[in-house]
């Protein structure tokens, strides 16, 4: 059972560290649904049996033995599952329901009234690449998703939704050169990890960068469209990788930072040096991993402008 003074130390200590990169890490960003790492887990588990009651209709076994079809009534968005559901369910689909979520991608300073092009980085189910084609109904959301039966899951909702032709899935990894992964899992969520691999690899999963996909597809970006990315602790690689094209094109960019304890400063280092007029804002803190971590960088060089989920 999680210490929850230790835990309120753990993040006051993270945010006081991002104080000397003025305006990254706003206190009330830090406190984003603060009390999740406060309260037991017990409690955090009852409320979102009642949020997964009252916000999604869960059909078992709806496109065969093992999948299942989820219905998120606030969005009219269907999605498809193919494990067990359980009320973790309703924290993962939450970031895209509410803005107070820090995982909500789409918050200030992302502004996408304007975009054309969306890259999602570790699609999943496809929920957020859905969620934008409702919302940006003329936006192309390229879905990079190297599990199979995960991608399969995407085209499948993409058809019941009827947004196929917005979404492009590509089963493929994505980081910082080309060539070969494997993701090695963990029944901790904060213990995955991605590694280059032989191709002759029982788990091999090829891999591009944005920079090469982007090269032989002819995909040109502005600073209006958006790079997604929640890779699973290769989200840093996933930006190496990405260099030509945010340089060229400045585009919008979140990313997950709560995959190690290393990347929140990393990754705003590594973006910040560049040196490309971006404004940044760090949110939240994990309540699912062993310590809290901040859980989402956004950067954007356009105007500060309010934007809804």
């Amino acid at each position: 059972m999680k210490n929850p003074f230790k835990q309120a130390w753990g993040a006051f200590q993270y945010w006081r560290t991002f104080r000397k990169y003025p305006g990254v890490f706003a206190l009330s960003d830090a406190c984003l649904q603060i009390n999740r790492i406060l309260v037991p887990g017990r409690l955090n588990d009852a409320h979102a049996a009642r949020e997964l009651d009252r916000y999604l209709q869960v059909f078992v076994n709806a496109e065969g033995e093992g999948v299942s079809r989820i219905h998120c009534s606030s969005i009219e968005i269907d999605f498809f599952w193919n494990a067990p559901v359980d009320n973790n369910m309703f924290f993962m689909v939450e970031q895209e329901l509410n803005a107070k979520n820090p995982h909500c991608y789409t918050t200030d300073p992302i502004k996408l009234d304007q975009t054309g092009c969306i890259i999602d980085v570790g699609a999943c189910e496809g929920l957020f690449a859905f969620r934008m084609t409702k919302q940006h109904p003329n936006a192309i959301i390229h879905c990079f998703e190297p599990f199979g039966e995960m991608a399969d899951l995407i085209r499948k909702g993409s058809e019941f939704n009827r947004v196929k032709d917005q979404i492009k899935v590509h089963t493929i990894a994505v980081g910082a050169s080309e060539g070969h992964v494997k993701f090695v899992a963990s029944d901790s969520p904060d213990a995955g990890a991605v590694s280059p691999c032989s191709e002759s690899d029982q788990d091999a999963l090829k891999a591009t960068t944005l920079d090469h996909f982007a090269a032989k597809n002819g995909l040109e970006l502005t600073c209006h469209d958006l790079i997604k990315i929640d890779a699973e602790g290769a989200d840093l690689d996933v930006l190496k990788g990405s260099e030509k094209i945010i340089r060229r094109y400045r585009p919008q960019i979140a990313v997950t930072t709560y995959h190690k304890d290393e990347h929140p400063e990393e990754i705003y280092t590594w973006l910040n040096d560049l040196d490309l007029g971006y404004r940044f804002r760090l949110k939240g803190f994990s309540f699912w991993t062993e310590k809290p971590r901040p859980v989402l960088l956004q950067a954007s060089t356009l105007d500060r402008a309010q934007v809804n989920i």
